[in-house]
Protein backbone atom coordinates (compact mmCIF):
# COMPACT_ATOMS: atom_id res chain seq x y z
CA UNK A 1 0.00 0.00 0.00
CA UNK A 2 2.78 2.40 1.00
CA UNK A 3 3.59 2.75 -3.10
CA UNK A 4 -0.05 3.89 -3.52
CA UNK A 5 -0.17 6.17 -1.01
CA UNK A 6 2.86 8.12 -2.03
CA UNK A 7 1.09 8.00 -5.77
CA UNK A 8 -1.67 9.29 -4.40
CA UNK A 9 -0.08 12.11 -2.38
CA UNK A 10 2.42 12.85 -5.18
CA UNK A 11 -1.05 13.42 -7.60
CA UNK A 12 -2.84 15.34 -4.83
CA UNK A 13 0.27 18.06 -4.96
CA UNK A 14 1.15 18.06 -8.82
CA UNK A 15 -2.54 17.55 -10.06
CA UNK A 16 -3.41 20.90 -7.38
CA UNK A 17 -0.80 23.25 -8.72
CA UNK A 18 0.72 21.91 -12.37
CA UNK A 19 -3.16 20.84 -13.66
CA UNK A 20 -4.40 23.69 -14.56
CA UNK A 21 -1.16 24.77 -16.41
CA UNK A 22 -1.63 21.36 -18.21
CA UNK A 23 -5.23 22.32 -19.52
CA UNK A 24 -4.17 25.34 -20.73
CA UNK A 25 -1.63 23.88 -23.01
CA UNK A 26 -4.95 21.72 -23.96
CA UNK A 27 -7.19 24.36 -24.73
CA UNK A 28 -7.15 24.14 -28.36
CA UNK A 29 -8.28 20.61 -27.94
CA UNK A 30 -10.94 21.22 -26.10
CA UNK A 31 -12.51 24.14 -28.26
CA UNK A 32 -12.27 21.35 -30.78
CA UNK A 33 -13.95 18.47 -28.70
CA UNK A 34 -16.00 20.26 -25.54
CA UNK A 35 -17.76 17.12 -24.24
CA UNK A 36 -14.71 15.63 -23.55
CA UNK A 37 -13.02 18.62 -22.21
CA UNK A 38 -15.93 19.21 -19.43
CA UNK A 39 -15.71 15.17 -19.14
CA UNK A 40 -11.79 16.13 -18.35
CA UNK A 41 -12.84 19.63 -15.92
CA UNK A 42 -15.05 17.42 -14.20
CA UNK A 43 -12.66 14.41 -13.57
CA UNK A 44 -9.74 16.14 -12.72
CA UNK A 45 -11.36 18.04 -9.21
CA UNK A 46 -12.95 14.93 -8.36
CA UNK A 47 -10.29 12.60 -8.36
CA UNK A 48 -8.19 15.53 -6.55
CA UNK A 49 -10.77 15.62 -3.59
CA UNK A 50 -10.60 11.36 -3.85
CA UNK A 51 -7.13 11.16 -3.66
CA UNK A 52 -6.51 13.38 -1.02
CA UNK A 53 -9.36 12.10 1.36
CA UNK A 54 -8.01 8.61 0.66
CA UNK A 55 -4.59 9.18 1.68
CA UNK A 56 -5.94 10.84 4.94
CA UNK A 57 -8.19 7.74 5.71
CA UNK A 58 -5.11 5.05 4.59
CA UNK A 59 -3.08 6.96 5.95
CA UNK A 60 -5.14 6.84 9.80
CA UNK A 61 -5.54 3.22 9.65
CA UNK A 62 -1.51 2.80 9.18
CA UNK A 63 -0.13 4.99 11.14
CA UNK A 64 -2.52 3.78 13.82
CA UNK A 65 -1.94 -0.23 13.29
CA UNK A 66 -5.31 -1.52 12.29
CA UNK A 67 -6.58 -3.81 9.54
CA UNK A 68 -10.13 -3.99 7.95
CA UNK A 69 -13.11 -1.95 8.51
CA UNK A 70 -12.72 -2.81 12.27
CA UNK A 71 -9.28 -1.18 12.12
CA UNK A 72 -9.96 1.89 10.13
CA UNK A 73 -12.56 2.62 12.87
CA UNK A 74 -9.99 1.67 15.88
CA UNK A 75 -7.76 4.06 14.13
CA UNK A 76 -10.18 6.51 14.47
CA UNK A 77 -11.14 5.76 17.93
CA UNK A 78 -7.77 5.99 18.90
CA UNK A 79 -7.06 9.39 17.05
CA UNK A 80 -10.55 10.86 18.85
CA UNK A 81 -9.24 9.74 22.20
CA UNK A 82 -5.60 11.69 21.75
CA UNK A 83 -7.68 14.70 20.63
CA UNK A 84 -9.79 14.09 23.72
CA UNK A 85 -7.03 13.96 26.19
CA UNK A 86 -5.35 10.62 25.93
CA UNK A 87 -2.04 11.30 25.53
CA UNK A 88 0.11 8.90 23.55
CA UNK A 89 2.70 9.85 21.08
CA UNK A 90 2.11 6.88 19.05
CA UNK A 91 -1.40 8.06 18.59
CA UNK A 92 -0.62 11.34 17.50
CA UNK A 93 0.41 11.06 13.55
CA UNK A 94 -2.86 9.09 13.15
CA UNK A 95 -5.05 11.54 14.82
CA UNK A 96 -3.71 14.28 12.62
CA UNK A 97 -4.50 12.42 9.56
CA UNK A 98 -7.66 12.03 10.77
CA UNK A 99 -8.61 14.95 11.99
CA UNK A 100 -7.19 16.73 8.60
CA UNK A 101 -9.67 14.29 6.54
CA UNK A 102 -12.54 15.51 9.02
CA UNK A 103 -11.40 19.05 8.39
CA UNK A 104 -11.48 18.73 5.14
CA UNK A 105 -15.05 16.80 4.49
CA UNK A 106 -16.79 19.51 6.98
CA UNK A 107 -15.51 22.68 4.83
CA UNK A 108 -16.55 20.34 1.62
CA UNK A 109 -19.78 19.65 2.21
CA UNK A 110 -20.53 22.79 4.42
CA UNK A 111 -19.45 25.05 1.27
CA UNK A 112 -21.46 22.98 -0.91
CA UNK A 113 -24.64 22.79 1.20
CA UNK A 114 -24.68 26.82 1.71
CA UNK A 115 -23.99 27.29 -2.16
CA UNK A 116 -27.12 24.56 -2.71
CA UNK A 117 -29.18 26.56 -0.55
CA UNK A 118 -28.27 29.99 -1.57
CA UNK A 119 -28.72 29.10 -5.32
CA UNK A 120 -31.87 28.00 -4.34
CA UNK A 121 -33.25 30.87 -2.33
CA UNK A 122 -31.58 33.51 -5.19
CA UNK A 123 -34.10 31.06 -7.91
CA UNK A 124 -37.31 31.49 -5.81
CA UNK A 125 -36.45 35.09 -5.34
CA UNK A 126 -35.93 35.85 -8.88
CA UNK A 127 -39.03 33.59 -9.96
CA UNK A 128 -41.03 35.80 -7.29
CA UNK A 129 -39.73 39.17 -8.64
CA UNK A 130 -39.24 38.28 -12.08
CA UNK A 131 -40.40 35.08 -13.99
CA UNK A 132 -44.14 35.41 -12.13
CA UNK A 133 -45.45 39.10 -13.09
CA UNK A 134 -43.76 38.79 -16.40
CA UNK A 135 -45.61 37.46 -19.51
CA UNK A 136 -45.39 33.57 -20.30
CA UNK A 137 -45.47 32.35 -23.68
CA UNK A 138 -44.72 29.26 -25.16
CA UNK A 139 -43.18 28.22 -28.29
CA UNK A 140 -42.37 24.70 -29.34
CA UNK A 141 -43.30 23.62 -25.81
CA UNK A 142 -40.83 25.63 -23.97
CA UNK A 143 -41.77 28.15 -21.09
CA UNK A 144 -40.41 31.71 -21.85
CA UNK A 145 -40.80 34.56 -19.61
CA UNK A 146 -40.82 37.75 -21.56
CA UNK A 147 -39.33 41.04 -19.60
CA UNK A 148 -40.32 44.29 -20.32
CA UNK A 149 -36.98 45.90 -21.39
CA UNK A 150 -35.23 48.11 -24.39
CA UNK A 151 -31.91 46.14 -23.64
CA UNK A 152 -31.67 43.15 -25.77
CA UNK A 153 -30.96 39.49 -23.00
CA UNK A 154 -31.51 36.75 -22.99
CA UNK A 155 -30.98 33.60 -20.37
CA UNK A 156 -32.38 30.68 -18.55
CA UNK A 157 -33.52 30.03 -14.94
CA UNK A 158 -32.83 26.37 -13.51
CA UNK A 159 -34.64 24.75 -11.03
CA UNK A 160 -37.75 22.79 -11.07
CA UNK A 161 -40.13 25.21 -13.08
CA UNK A 162 -36.96 26.57 -15.38
CA UNK A 163 -38.00 28.88 -17.94
CA UNK A 164 -36.20 31.15 -20.72
CA UNK A 165 -36.23 34.23 -20.19
CA UNK A 166 -36.16 36.82 -23.00
CA UNK A 167 -36.33 40.66 -22.74
CA UNK A 168 -38.44 42.73 -25.42
CA UNK A 169 -35.56 44.50 -26.47
CA UNK A 170 -34.59 40.86 -27.48
CA UNK A 171 -37.26 40.23 -29.02
CA UNK A 172 -37.36 43.10 -30.86
CA UNK A 173 -34.11 43.38 -32.53
CA UNK A 174 -33.11 39.83 -33.63
CA UNK A 175 -34.56 38.30 -36.63
CA UNK A 176 -36.58 35.06 -36.09
CA UNK A 177 -33.54 33.11 -37.03
CA UNK A 178 -31.48 34.67 -34.44
CA UNK A 179 -34.05 34.51 -31.73
CA UNK A 180 -34.44 30.64 -32.49
CA UNK A 181 -30.70 30.32 -31.84
CA UNK A 182 -30.83 31.57 -28.83
CA UNK A 183 -33.65 29.89 -27.64
CA UNK A 184 -31.70 26.18 -28.70
CA UNK A 185 -28.95 27.49 -27.18
CA UNK A 186 -30.47 28.11 -23.49
CA UNK A 187 -32.76 25.02 -24.24
CA UNK A 188 -28.77 23.41 -24.58
CA UNK A 189 -28.42 24.55 -21.13
CA UNK A 190 -31.37 23.70 -19.11
CA UNK A 191 -31.01 20.14 -20.97
CA UNK A 192 -27.65 19.46 -19.96
CA UNK A 193 -27.62 20.91 -16.13
CA UNK A 194 -25.16 23.00 -17.29
CA UNK A 195 -25.86 24.75 -13.96
CA UNK A 196 -25.04 22.15 -11.77
CA UNK A 197 -21.52 21.79 -13.18
CA UNK A 198 -20.73 25.18 -12.81
CA UNK A 199 -22.27 25.48 -9.10
CA UNK A 200 -20.51 22.88 -8.03
CA UNK A 201 -16.90 23.67 -9.32
CA UNK A 202 -17.95 27.09 -7.60
CA UNK A 203 -18.50 25.48 -4.29
CA UNK A 204 -15.28 23.61 -4.79
CA UNK A 205 -13.28 26.63 -5.15
CA UNK A 206 -14.63 28.68 -2.29
CA UNK A 207 -14.00 25.65 0.01
CA UNK A 208 -10.15 25.66 -1.70
CA UNK A 209 -9.55 28.50 -2.86
CA UNK A 210 -6.04 28.43 -2.20
CA UNK A 211 -5.63 25.02 -4.67
CA UNK A 212 -4.87 26.55 -8.17
CA UNK A 213 -6.75 23.64 -9.84
CA UNK A 214 -9.77 24.40 -8.33
CA UNK A 215 -9.73 27.66 -8.43
CA UNK A 216 -9.40 27.35 -12.05
CA UNK A 217 -12.29 25.22 -12.64
CA UNK A 218 -15.14 27.69 -12.52
CA UNK A 219 -14.25 29.65 -15.63
CA UNK A 220 -12.87 26.67 -17.45
CA UNK A 221 -16.25 24.71 -17.07
CA UNK A 222 -18.20 27.76 -17.30
CA UNK A 223 -16.63 28.73 -20.84
CA UNK A 224 -17.11 25.17 -21.94
CA UNK A 225 -20.85 24.90 -21.42
CA UNK A 226 -20.93 28.27 -23.92
CA UNK A 227 -19.09 26.04 -25.92
CA UNK A 228 -21.08 23.02 -26.12
CA UNK A 229 -24.73 25.05 -26.11
CA UNK A 230 -22.97 26.94 -28.90
CA UNK A 231 -22.84 23.74 -30.92
CA UNK A 232 -25.99 22.69 -30.13
CA UNK A 233 -27.49 25.44 -31.12
CA UNK A 234 -25.75 25.68 -34.22
CA UNK A 235 -26.87 22.58 -35.35
CA UNK A 236 -30.16 23.47 -34.96
CA UNK A 237 -30.27 26.81 -36.04
CA UNK A 238 -26.78 27.66 -38.14
CA UNK A 239 -23.57 28.61 -36.92
CA UNK A 240 -24.13 31.97 -38.50
CA UNK A 241 -26.85 32.72 -36.83
CA UNK A 242 -25.70 31.77 -33.57
CA UNK A 243 -22.77 34.28 -34.12
CA UNK A 244 -25.09 37.25 -34.62
CA UNK A 245 -27.17 36.94 -31.94
CA UNK A 246 -24.04 37.03 -29.69
CA UNK A 247 -22.89 40.01 -31.57
CA UNK A 248 -26.25 41.67 -31.05
CA UNK A 249 -26.62 41.03 -27.13
CA UNK A 250 -23.06 41.29 -26.55
CA UNK A 251 -23.10 44.89 -25.33
CA UNK A 252 -26.29 45.21 -23.17
CA UNK A 253 -26.42 44.08 -19.83
CA UNK A 254 -29.30 41.84 -18.51
CA UNK A 255 -31.39 44.70 -16.97
CA UNK A 256 -33.32 42.01 -14.60
CA UNK A 257 -31.53 40.67 -11.21
CA UNK A 258 -30.70 37.15 -12.23
CA UNK A 259 -29.60 34.56 -10.02
CA UNK A 260 -25.90 33.92 -9.76
CA UNK A 261 -26.32 30.32 -10.99
CA UNK A 262 -28.28 30.97 -14.41
CA UNK A 263 -26.38 30.54 -17.58
CA UNK A 264 -26.74 33.77 -20.40
CA UNK A 265 -26.50 33.87 -23.70
CA UNK A 266 -23.67 35.67 -23.37
CA UNK A 267 -22.15 34.79 -20.59
CA UNK A 268 -18.32 33.81 -20.92
CA UNK A 269 -16.26 35.87 -23.92
CA UNK A 270 -18.11 36.11 -26.58
CA UNK A 271 -15.44 37.13 -28.64
CA UNK A 272 -14.01 34.22 -28.50
CA UNK A 273 -17.01 32.79 -28.82
CA UNK A 274 -17.97 34.53 -31.95
CA UNK A 275 -14.66 33.42 -33.74
CA UNK A 276 -15.30 29.83 -32.69
CA UNK A 277 -18.61 29.84 -34.26
CA UNK A 278 -17.24 31.91 -37.33
CA UNK A 279 -14.25 29.62 -37.68
CA UNK A 280 -14.61 26.26 -36.24
CA UNK A 281 -11.92 24.03 -35.27
CA UNK A 282 -11.24 21.45 -38.16
CA UNK A 283 -9.32 19.14 -35.92
CA UNK A 284 -12.13 17.77 -33.46
CA UNK A 285 -11.74 14.13 -34.16
CA UNK A 286 -7.73 14.23 -33.94
CA UNK A 287 -8.92 15.88 -30.54
CA UNK A 288 -10.62 13.17 -29.10
CA UNK A 289 -7.41 11.47 -28.41
CA UNK A 290 -5.10 13.21 -26.44
CA UNK A 291 -8.41 14.64 -24.50
CA UNK A 292 -9.21 10.79 -23.79
CA UNK A 293 -5.32 10.21 -22.75
CA UNK A 294 -5.35 12.56 -20.05
CA UNK A 295 -9.07 11.75 -18.86
CA UNK A 296 -6.91 8.22 -18.23
CA UNK A 297 -5.21 9.80 -15.85
CA UNK A 298 -7.85 10.78 -12.87
CA UNK A 299 -9.73 7.17 -14.12
CA UNK A 300 -6.16 5.57 -13.08
CA UNK A 301 -6.21 7.75 -9.60
CA UNK A 302 -9.48 6.38 -8.48
CA UNK A 303 -8.60 3.15 -8.82
CA UNK A 304 -5.70 3.65 -6.87
CA UNK A 305 -7.99 5.15 -4.16
CA UNK A 306 -10.59 2.43 -4.57
CA UNK A 307 -7.46 -0.44 -4.34
CA UNK A 308 -6.30 1.62 -0.98
CA UNK A 309 -9.83 1.84 0.62
CA UNK A 310 -12.06 -1.66 -0.57
CA UNK A 311 -9.45 -4.16 1.75
CA UNK A 312 -10.25 -2.09 4.61
CA UNK A 313 -13.63 -2.51 3.57
CA UNK A 314 -13.82 -5.94 3.34
CA UNK A 315 -11.13 -7.24 5.31
CA UNK A 316 -12.31 -9.72 8.17
CA UNK A 317 -13.05 -7.43 11.57
CA UNK A 318 -13.57 -10.37 13.81
CA UNK A 319 -9.84 -10.26 15.10
CA UNK A 320 -10.12 -6.92 16.30
CA UNK A 321 -13.54 -6.27 17.36
CA UNK A 322 -12.40 -9.28 19.63
CA UNK A 323 -9.73 -7.63 21.36
CA UNK A 324 -7.29 -10.04 19.67
CA UNK A 325 -4.34 -9.15 16.77
CA UNK A 326 -5.13 -10.40 13.08
CA UNK A 327 -4.04 -14.20 12.14
CA UNK A 328 -1.45 -12.19 9.44
CA UNK A 329 -0.28 -9.21 11.50
CA UNK A 330 2.94 -10.32 13.71
CA UNK A 331 2.72 -10.78 17.53
CA UNK A 332 4.54 -9.06 20.17
CA UNK A 333 6.87 -12.11 20.68
CA UNK A 334 7.48 -12.49 17.11
CA UNK A 335 7.96 -8.51 17.15
CA UNK A 336 10.73 -9.22 20.20
CA UNK A 337 12.23 -12.35 18.38
CA UNK A 338 11.18 -14.54 21.09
Amino acid sequence: MTPLLLGLSAYAAAAAVLAPRLMRAYRSWQRAAPRLGLVLWTALPLSWIVAVLSVGLAATARLSGGLGLAGLLHACLRAVEVVLGVHSPADAPAALALLGSLTFLLRLGTIAARQAACDRRHRRAHRRRVCEPSRTVHRDGQRISVVDSPAPAAYCAPGRRASIVLTTGALERLSPRELDAVIAHEQAHQRGRHHLCVSWAAALARAFPFVPLLRSAPHEIARIVEWLADDHAGKQCGRQPVARALAAMATSTTPTSRPASVLTATGSDVLDRVRRLLEPPANAGRARWPITAVIALPVLVLAAAAAVLIPAATADPAPLCQGRQPSHAPTGSQRTGT
